[in-house]
């Protein structure tokens, strides 16, 4: 059977909570992992937005926002319940809210923190102390959470999924610039659980850059040997 096929790059934050959800449900998939200096004409045939993720399903389906690939992924799950484990009905505003905010406040400024010359770098720290206001926020989420574990509720759900690789890029971008202490409990100990997760070598796997000649690569790559 055709295998459906994912476009991606591996540091690409939406592209990495896309693959976590594949992973996390038992999916397999090609995937292809691109340049995105020198987009394959593929990718740009399929994709209104022209960049990753995307996700062509075999009967020609094109799905291309990173949530909406991890809800199918979630509805196609060979782990039973996944959608409502994951993405509880009780707490659905609730998770669709912070994972906006995410995506859009928190991105804006993480973006204009870590390439602060490509912005105003005369804003750097305008813009790193509005990305920390996001991070206390999910501090308090966390610490008002059973065991302070989770963003949302007492259970694991997708915005921590989608929200875990950008406090990724964060945590890269203080190291980078020799910032300490930028991580507070139990912020810290929720993105170990993430960083340090057995899933976190098949999602962070480094592939070879597509070309149409290449040999088909399947996600998660089998690793275990």
């Amino acid at each position: 059977m055709k295998k459906h096929i994912l476009f991606s790059f591996r540091r690409c934050p939406f592209a990495i909570r896309a693959r976590w959800a594949i992973k996390m449900c038992g999916i397999e998939v090609e995937i292809r992992e691109i340049d995105l200096k020198n987009k394959p004409s593929e990718l740009i045939k399929n994709s209104v937005s022209k960049t990753v993720p995307l996700l062509i399903l075999n009967n020609g389906e094109v799905i291309e926002e990173s949530l909406d690939i991890i809800i199918w992924s979630l509805k196609n799950s060979q782990k039973k319940n996944y959608i409502e484990k994951y993405f509880k009905k009780s707490y659905r505003e609730i998770i669709l809210e912070i994972i906006h905010e995410n995506d859009h406040i928190f991105k804006y400024h993480l973006d204009r923190f870590k390439y602060a010359s490509r912005f105003n770098p005369n804003e750097k720290e305008f813009h790193f102390k509005n990305a920390q206001k996001f991070l206390k926020k999910l501090n308090i989420s966390l610490s008002q959470s059973n065991k302070n574990r989770w963003l949302v509720g007492d259970q694991e759900s997708i915005a921590d999924w989608c929200i875990w690789p950008f406090v990724r890029q964060f945590k890269i971008a203080c190291n980078s610039q020799k910032i300490l202490d930028y991580f507070e409990e139990p912020l810290e100990s929720w993105f170990n659980y993430f960083s340090k997760h057995e899933n976190f070598k098949y999602v962070m796997h480094k592939y070879s850059v597509w070309e149409s000649s290449s040999i088909e690569e399947t996600f998660p790559r089998n690793l275990d040997f």
